[in-house]
């Protein structure tokens, strides 16, 4: 058992107290034909190790329990002396420990590749050797994703968004979902994404600007634009032959408009779009400010046929108050509890739970951020009806989704004739459909975020 032929070979440093579980790991490396350039029993000795190293290693693999230092510290000092190294924990400590040190080296900007038990066995450990070589070698921190100073001091106040409005500067990205259960994967509808073409700043996301809009006082009048966009993307999608169901966020701020859902309900009619095309996500951690505004309107709009969803369902504190009080038709669970669910078993029950929450109450649920195809396939066992992430597709321009969807369409009815034709030794070749033209425009090339 070794990794396949061609693939880069991997540098190994090992960090584990236990003589014997480090000796076997070593075993098993060397077997998997990987070579370790160093071993340590405590975390001093291994941090050396590293350093003195012509290269930062491809992978470290380490236990939590170290006689200088815990599992923490070890992982704060890679991370200064390392950044961006991949990392493997090895350990016997419960697995909620382990995930719990798989977040922190996210956070210390570490590339975490999962957990192998131990003793450490030769498949657990070569599935996250395969891993490290497919994430590549991590030799030099990747750019700070610091945000330029016009994110952090973006003053924005309510002309500005005005003449935001005015001028167009706002866009409209849209993400597709997908269902889950079933075999063709159906596009299930997107969600728009707004962004800001703002002049000598480029294309702002919503956290760049969002807050000060709402601080401003002029978030109704944004979400009205954001209303206004999607349904002029929807009509010319429709156009085109795709009638497809968006989502768009709404604000909690919003939902102490008392006049906000009238004006919702009027500008789809105008549209003459079904209201059942539109579901309005409300975002589950934040807190509504007047509870009987709030249920007025939700209950209006579910009245007039649109839907509702509680997005980033488990990031809050009150998921199942807010999913008794409101009538949501759909349940989005938050990104961190699905994105790297496969390698976090206690965190199955916790979305099995919230799955089955959901079909009881007869709405639709839906996984957002997936990115992995290990993922996706433990949500859809779990019984999940929707998959949203870049695993599925990631946000793009209003005018490449047609064409998107075009590919996807052509791809799922090919798949049977490749199947056959790669059992006949022939290659099929797939021709990308002509270009979507929206009315106005011509296809932008997608570039994703």
């Amino acid at each position: 058992m070794s990794l396949a032929p061609g693939q880069p070979s991997l540098r190994v440093v090992v960090i584990d107290a236990d003589r014997h579980a480090c000796e076997d790991t070593i075993a098993l490396c060397r077997q998997c034909g990987v070579r370790v350039n160093g071993w340590a029993h405590d975390g001093t000795t291994g941090l050396e190790l590293v350093e003195s190293l012509p290269a930062a290693p491809d992978l470290v693999i380490l236990d939590l329990h170290l006689p200088d230092m815990d599992g923490a510290d070890l992982l704060l000092a890679l991370s200064i002396l390392a950044p961006a190294t991949s990392v493997v924990i090895c350990s016997a400590v419960c697995e909620r420990i382990q995930d719990a040190a798989l977040t922190l080296a996210i956070a210390l900007g570490l590339q975490p590749l999962g957990m192998v038990p131990k003793p450490a066995q030769a498949p657990a450990l070569l599935a996250t050797l395969r891993a490290c070589t497919r994430a590549g070698p991590a030799k030099q921190p990747p750019p700070r994703r610091e945000a330029p100073p016009t994110r952090t001091v973006l003053a924005v106040d309510a002309a500005q968004v005005q003449d935001a409005i005015r001028s167009g500067q706002f866009k409209l990205h849209y993400q597709p979902k997908v269902a889950l259960q079933g075999t063709s994967a159906q596009l299930q509808g997107a969600e728009a994404l707004l962004r800001w073409r703002r002049p000598g700043q480029g294309l702002l996301a919503p956290c760049a600007f969002l807050p000060q809009v709402e601080a401003a006082g002029m978030m109704d009048q944004v979400t009205m634009e954001v209303v206004r966009l999607a349904l002029r993307d929807w009509q010319a999608w429709s156009r085109a032959g795709l009638a497809l169901p968006l989502s768009i966020n709404l604000s909690p701020l919003s939902l102490t408009d008392p006049h906000l859902a009238s004006e919702l309900i009027a500008a789809v009619a105008r549209a003459c779009i079904p209201p059942t095309y539109l579901t309005f996500e409300i975002v589950e951690y934040a807190e509504v400010a007047d509870l009987a505004t709030a249920l007025r309107m939700l209950i209006k709009l579910r009245l007039h046929g649109f839907g509702l969803s509680l997005d980033d369902y488990g990031a809050g504190h009150a998921s199942m108050l807010r999913l008794a009080r409101f009538p949501f038709s759909e349940l989005k669970l938050d990104r961190q509890l699905v994105h790297g669910a496969w390698q976090r078993p206690h965190v199955r029950p916790l979305l099995r739970h919230a799955i089955a929450t959901a079909r009881e109450l007869g709405v639709t649920s839906v996984a957002e951020g997936i990115e992995t195809v290990e993922d996706m396939t433990l949500l859809r066992e779990l019984g999940c009806d929707q998959a949203q992430g870049y695993l599925v597709a990631r946000p793009m321009p209003a005018e490449a989704m047609p064409g998107w969807h075009l590919d996807r369409l052509r791809a799922s009815a090919l798949a049977p004739a490749l199947r056959q034709e790669a059992t006949q030794g022939r290659v099929l070749q797939l021709r990308r459909p002509a270009p979507f033209s929206a009315p106005g425009g011509d296809r932008k090339r997608y570039r994703g975020w």
